[in-house]
């Protein structure tokens, strides 16, 4: 059939005409619109349109205060042609109290500049799998890869950021830590001018030369010999992974102090590989089995866990940036000779425990009351062995060094004094199988004790006792404003210390009793200069009292007897008041004494590194050490020995004591 003939009601429409309804159909009302109907729709209409105008007025005010910042920022953006010349930044200079240079901390320690075709190919595939993997696929700023990272943070998925490399190369060349909506801009406006004068391969090989890996390690070269001994242009896939890896927390996931955690991020870098396709299985699965075998870590200067902390602290005052590129002077509160005598100390009194004890790790930490600065710290046995800082960092449960804080409570509400009478008896709480009976450590009990004799003798029943009659919250706190900052768990086994917490948090707490009362956060920085040699402000240390000087005076009259007639004879000094407390934990896990004068508070620790009980040992191993550091401590350091004070009556204690 010719198209032509087909009719034209079968090609096209025909006009539409009236078809009026059906029968059944026409006799329904028509809805026509009341007044009020009328009203509320026109007021619907002007609300909408005056949201609507909201919305364009708020929009335009945004546009122009983006603007403006766009402007500003703009302005002063560095040239990045500047690269062309890039040079190590200045190097921070941490000095002990006399002066003398103890550290050098720069973000071009060490640094060996390698060009990019000597390194590993592994290694910057295996940054760009985990940290930016469409990095040759954007032109500075990854849009689409900012948006999936905020998409997979909101429904709590685990994916990289959304900062490109080349957005982490200008943090750390131009940019402070401030986090401002204008530091994103900068950053971002930095990345696309970046990305405009320098190819993928420069801008990949500078970043792999600038960043810090941690352990003193910057740039890639110094970070493979750091960890692995080696160069970086011989990296094996498992080894680029875990370097890669580290970029996330360079001193949070170092494999030397926190292993486990370093491994478990090269696994997710080594999966990120895989799935981009950066690596075959065959390569995943041997790497995923290798064996990685770490360089020994070794100290770069002589006081490393003092300096270590210093860092920290630094770190967390001032930023990384400025610690590792500023050029600060540090003037810090150790004192050489002071830091060796308690390293002294704990080296021998490591020594000197028996064989098979399973003493295998100690920490002291020692605080200058008056100064409010950490005299000395010994943060474990052999530093190259391990980097983590006991005196610091252990959460280790403090046994009866915790008990202070019980009876302190008691003291501070005014239910008793150091002189009060209270039985040491058998106690049970509960009923049948499931009762708990607390004991004392020697399995029997003295009955009527003053209060200093209980605490004296350590007595189990007797500080349960004062903590059920002041409360485990009123205790835990006592402790908090004396200085612990460790989350303590809100039952009776708590008051006999079995929450853990770090000799620098008990230190802190006992200086508290020594000043009467007052806390006073330690430092370890007594002066702090910029390059331009100005001073800069010190973190804040204000004082803030914790409890009355009469309380104090009671917990510090109590704890004298500890020294004097109990289990901490051992910390006599000759013409010196010492007041203390000894601390063992169950199974002899943990071994303490926290000891103290008026001018000096010291706590020492000893234990097993895998939290094995000890053996043949006791807290009075501790006690030794603590006696060694302060003869030592006070033949350099020989200020007048003074009194604990006492208040409302309380007669002071008689003179010291001969020293054992």
């Amino acid at each position: 059939m010719n198209l032509n003939e087909i009719p034209p009601t079968q090609t096209e429409h025909t006009p539409s005409v009236f078809v009026p309804p059906p029968p059944f159909l026409q006799d329904l009302p028509v809805d026509l619109p009341v007044k009020l109907e009328v009203v509320q729709k026109r007021q619907r209409f002007l609300t909408q349109m005056g949201l609507l105008a909201l919305v364009v007025v708020f929009l335009f005010m945004l546009s122009v205060n983006i603007g403006f910042l766009m402007a500003k920022t703009v302005a002063q953006l560095p040239n990045v042609s500047q690269l062309h010349n890039w040079k190590p930044t200045e190097t921070t200079r941490i000095y002990d109290r006399n002066g003398t240079l103890i550290a050098n901390i720069s973000g071009d320690e060490d640094r060996i500049v390698m060009p990019i075709a000597r390194i590993s190919p592994y290694l910057p595939r295996a940054i760009m799998a985990i940290e930016d993997n469409r990095f040759y696929h954007h032109g500075g700023v990854d849009f689409k890869g900012t948006l999936r990272a905020i998409t997979s943070n909101v429904k709590g998925g685990d994916v990289q950021g959304g900062s490109t490399l080349t957005q982490q190369l200008v943090k750390n060349l131009y940019l402070t830590p401030e986090r401002s909506l204008g530091r994103k801009l900068a950053e971002a406006l930095l990345a696309l001018r970046i990305e405009k004068v320098y190819d993928k391969t420069r801008i990949l090989e500078l970043y792999l030369n600038i960043v810090y890996w941690g352990n003193h390690a910057y740039g890639a070269e110094k970070a493979a010999r750091v960890y692995f001994n080696k160069s970086c242009a011989d990296l094996t896939i498992a080894e680029a992974t875990l370097l890669a890896g580290l970029l996330k927390a360079p001193e949070g996931l170092s494999p030397y102090v926190y292993p486990e955690a370093a491994i478990s991020r090269q696994k997710t870098v080594l999966a990120a590989m895989k799935a981009h396709g950066f690596i075959t299985d065959a390569q995943y699965q041997q790497a995923y089995n290798e064996k990685l075998v770490f360089n020994s870590a070794k100290s770069v200067y002589q006081f490393p866990f003092f300096v270590d902390y210093v860092r920290q602290e630094l770190v967390s005052y001032l930023g990384e940036d400025l610690l590792h590129r500023g050029g600060l002077q540090v003037m810090t509160s150790l004192d050489p000779a002071i830091q060796q005598a308690a390293e002294k100390a704990v080296k021998t009194g490591v020594a000197q425990t028996p064989k098979g004890s399973r003493v295998d790790e100690a920490a002291l930490l020692s605080i200058d009351v008056k100064e409010n600065t950490i005299a000395a710290m010994v943060g474990g046995s052999n530093y190259s062995k391990s980097q983590f800082n006991i005196a610091t960092m252990a959460q280790r449960a403090p046994g009866s060094t915790f008990k202070p804080f019980v009876y302190l409570t008691g003291f501070r509400l005014g239910l008793l004094t150091p002189d009060s009478i209270i039985s040491d008896r058998p106690l049970v709480y509960g009923s049948g199988s499931t009762a708990w009976r607390p004991k004392n450590y020697d399995g029997v009990f003295l009955g009527p004790l003053k209060i200093r004799n209980a605490l004296a003798k350590s007595r189990n029943t007797t500080t349960i006792q004062v903590g059920q009659r002041v409360g485990v919250k009123a205790v835990l706190e006592t402790a908090k404003l004396a200085g612990i900052t460790s989350s303590i768990s809100e039952n009776f086994s708590s008051l006999l210390g079995s929450s853990g917490m770090s000799p620098l948090e008990l230190a802190t707490a006992y200086a508290t009793f020594a000043r009467e009362g007052i806390y006073k956060k330690p430092t370890v920085i007594l002066r702090l200069q910029n390059n331009q040699g100005q001073d800069l402000p010190l973190p804040d240390a204000k004082a803030k009292r914790a409890f009355e000087p009469w309380a104090a005076a009671m917990i510090n009259s109590a704890l004298q007897t500890v020294v004097r007639e109990g289990t901490g004879k051992p910390a006599r000094l000759a013409s010196r008041w010492v007041a203390g407390k000894t601390g063992t934990t169950d199974e002899t896990r943990d071994i303490w004494f926290a000891g103290y004068t008026p001018d000096m508070v010291g706590v020492v620790w000893m234990g097993h590194s895998r939290n094995l009980p000890l053996r043949g040992v006791f807290s009075s191993n501790c006690v030794k050490v603590w006696a060694d550091y302060a003869k030592a401590y006070y033949a350099l350091h020989p200020v007048e020995p003074k009194p604990f004070d006492s208040y409302y009556g309380m007669p002071p204690l008689p003179d010291p004591p001969k020293a054992i």
